[in-house]
């Protein structure tokens, strides 16, 4: 055969070279500036091959840059350049199909093979800057490939990194309404006290003194005299405020915006009256429960006691995604009917338990860390308590109001059982954190049922809707991965701080200025003290109440409770197994007799000047720069630490508690430049509820010949 026979030729631009060429020396073409096109020498074939292998051909033409086994083409310096850039085309091309379908799996392993096979080798012929500009690309896809893959695993499970959050609110629970703090043995929760010893108990733990400021609190991480809604006056059904939308987020924004899906069973209580103040809108992906404060247990059916003929149905069942292009939320008069319909006369703690079990078992774990909040009603009036629960209360309960009040925490204690043993049932248990929390003191009476509420806050002074210790300290423990088991914290702890403890616990950065402070380091054990050294409890111009703590003082400004909610119940003499006979023939007995109408009456005179204030348009609470307004008939100071109690007065006692006091009394004049002028407060109008609420007609009626239902709803 001829000399050019015994050569394959290949030019670099084309598609279809051989797989097979030998490999040139770089320092040859390195050399050859004007040449583009390159022979290699094949192996030699003897048989056809008369000069044998490795011998030079006498008809090939020589350069003195060319070598044996190499032959060269002239070619001009434009082509050259065109060549080259196709070339570099053609091979990044080449070189990026192949890649994909190799890491996509678009083609097969043996088109992989071939096309490694036929573009392998000549990568190497190619000059210097070829090599650079392949391994530039080469670097670059693989760099990309790598960052999509990390990016797209770390976002995969970045959740299960997160660990799961449930929030439980007990409502109306006193100091000493749960197991661990119980001391006189009628109060039953062992699952609570299991949960507390797996954690850290928060035994200087305070939330405020009536419902809506205290959720109010937790959701913002804020007090609430910054927004309007302090003092001991809760939102009421009817009433046309809600927590302020200008505070833009809150804890389930916050938990939303850190990758978790947002779930609220229970109560809401911070607003209804438009569809923004409502859970859904407010960082919520779904919301199973009631608008207002309190309703029947069984027929969810709710009124204020001085409008008990506007009385309607409070339990919403909301999902985010139902939201309309116009804001509302999108449900129909047959859903509202069927809802009604499915949970008359079940009892509410169930439907709550239920509902909250079913969210935990259906969660999506691999999609989304969870954030599920259970406000309880539980052990809020009015006391209906189921039979199985009464059966469980304690043999030494005697008292027939605190047997139905035990029996509630019974339930609320059944209910929190079943939460865990959900977790558990989805291995999520050791990987949630679980917070524990009471909104406000006991309610040691008040105007539901028997004129009594049957709660106890002993040891500490005072009831709920007072700022005695009674009245705003509470139980509250975590438990959960990092926290620091079976620990018992002293540190001072505020409702407000769950908020950017949360996010500091899962990694969130909150946007607001907060006034609650990052725990996680106490709760994780950590650093030995709390990053809170003091607290303001109240700064309400309507009630010209004030309350202060610092390290282990408090301070009191005006009336801290209307009579008779400022004694300790029950006396501190009657401590011990029959202190249930003995309270009930003291003179002050919150089980027995009718003292609402006292307090009742103090209210309404405290809400008539108030109401005088607002009808005065020369009078704006912004004008309130200063404390010096207060009623200072009454400034109290007291060593929590020495005297929990709060039965010693220590302001006139020696100078330094003096200059203590005012001190505090300094600082609190600071805060009160920072109240807000709007003051969200029960008689802000003469409520007319009507269209607060729509009338459904049951066809056919409820059991008890019921055929019409109203349903509290958003209406402005």
């Amino acid at each position: 055969m001829s000399a050019k026979e015994k050569y394959k030729y290949f030019e670099l631009p084309t598609r279809n070279a051989p797989a097979d060429m030998e490999t040139v020396d770089r320092r040859s073409i390195s050399a050859l500036p004007n040449y583009t096109t390159i022979a290699l020498e094949e192996p030699s074939d003897t048989s056809t091959d008369p000069d044998g292998p490795g011998q030079e051909t006498e008809d090939l033409n020589r350069t003195p840059l060319s070598r044996p086994g190499v032959s060269v083409v002239n070619t001009s310096d434009d082509e050259l350049e065109t060549s080259l850039e196709e070339d570099k085309v053609s091979l990044v091309r080449r070189f990026l199909v192949w890649y994909k379908g190799l890491f996509v799996g678009s083609i097969t392993d043996v088109e992989v093979a071939n096309m490694i096979k036929s573009y392998g080798k000549p990568l190497k012929t190619f000059r210097n800057h070829h090599y650079i500009l392949l391994f530039l690309c080469i670097v670059i896809v693989i760099a990309v490939t790598l960052s999509i893959t990390i990016i797209y695993l770390s976002g995969k499970n970045e959740h299960e990194k997160k660990p799961h959050v449930v929030l439980v609110i007990a409502d109306d629970m006193g100091y000493n309404d749960i197991g661990y703090y119980n001391k006189f043995g009628d109060i039953s929760t062992p699952h609570l006290d299991k949960l507390a010893s797996e954690g850290v108990r928060l035994d200087k733990y305070y939330g405020q003194s009536i419902c809506t400021p205290a959720r109010a609190a937790l959701f913002t991480g804020r007090y609430p005299y910054r927004y309007g809604m302090q003092g001991a006056r809760p939102i009421v059904y009817g009433a046309k405020f809600g927590l302020p939308l200008s505070e833009e987020q809150l804890l389930p924004q916050v938990m939303k915006e850190g990758g978790y899906s947002t779930y609220l069973v229970g109560k809401w209580h911070l607003g209804y009256s438009k569809w923004d103040y409502t859970p859904i809108k407010r960082g919520f992906d779904y919301f199973y429960g009631m608008y207002g404060g309190f309703a029947d247990y069984y027929t969810h059916i709710s009124a204020e006691p001085e409008s008990p003929d506007n009385a309607a149905f409070d339990l919403h069942e909301h999902f985010a995604d139902n939201i309309t292009s116009t804001g509302e939320v999108r449900e129909t008069d047959d859903q509202n009917v069927e809802l009604i319909r499915d949970t008359w006369q079940d009892y509410s703690e169930k439907l709550f338990t239920d509902k909250a079990v079913q969210i935990i078992r259906d969660h999506d774990i691999e999609k989304s860390s969870l954030f599920l909040t259970v406000s309880y009603m539980n052990p809020h009036s009015p006391l209906q308590a189921l039979k199985d629960d009464l059966r469980r209360v304690p043999d030494n309960v005697t008292n027939s109001i605190r047997k139905k009040f035990s029996a509630l925490m019974v339930s609320l204690d059944t209910g929190v059982q079943q939460l865990t043993e959900a977790l558990k049932s989805r291995n999520m248990y050791d990987n949630t954190i679980f917070i524990f929390t009471g909104d406000n003191g006991g309610a040691v009476q008040g105007p539901i049922n028997s004129n009594s509420l049957g709660g106890t806050n002993w040891p500490l002074r005072g009831s709920k809707w007072t700022i005695w210790e009674g009245g705003v300290k509470v139980p509250a423990f975590v438990r959960g991965p990092g926290i620091t088991p079976n620990a018992k914290s002293q540190d001072l702890f505020h409702i407000t701080d769950w908020l950017p403890t949360l996010a500091g616990l899962v990694g969130v950065t909150p946007k607001m200025k907060l006034d609650g402070v990052d725990q996680s380091g106490l709760l994780k054990g950590t650093t030995n003290t709390s990053a809170r050294q003091d607290l303001v409890l109240e700064l309400d111009p309507a009630y010209q109440q004030a309350a202060y703590i610092k390290d282990n003082y408090k301070i009191i400004l005006g009336d801290p409770s209307p009579k008779p909610y400022d004694d300790i119940y029950p006396p501190l003499t009657k401590e011990g197994d029959t202190w249930y006979k003995s309270f009930e023939n003291t003179t002050i007995n919150p089980y027995g007799r009718d003292m609402y109408a006292e307090f009742s009456k103090l209210c309404d005179e405290k809400i008539e000047t108030y109401q005088q204030k607002l009808d005065d348009t020369s009078f704006n609470f912004k004008n309130i720069q200063s404390i010096a307004e207060f009623d200072h008939t009454n400034i109290r100071l007291y060593d929590l630490e020495n005297d929990p109690s709060e039965k010693h007065d220590l302001f006139t006692s020696q100078e330094r508690y003096k200059t203590l006091a005012r001190d505090m009394y300094d600082y609190l004049g600071e805060q009160s430049k920072q109240m807000s002028d709007l003051i969200f407060f029960v008689g802000e109008d003469n409520r007319d509820v009507t269209n607060a609420y729509k009338r459904y007609t049951l066809d056919p009626p409820l059991p008890g010949d019921i055929d019409h239902i109203n349903k509290w709803r958003p209406w402005l």
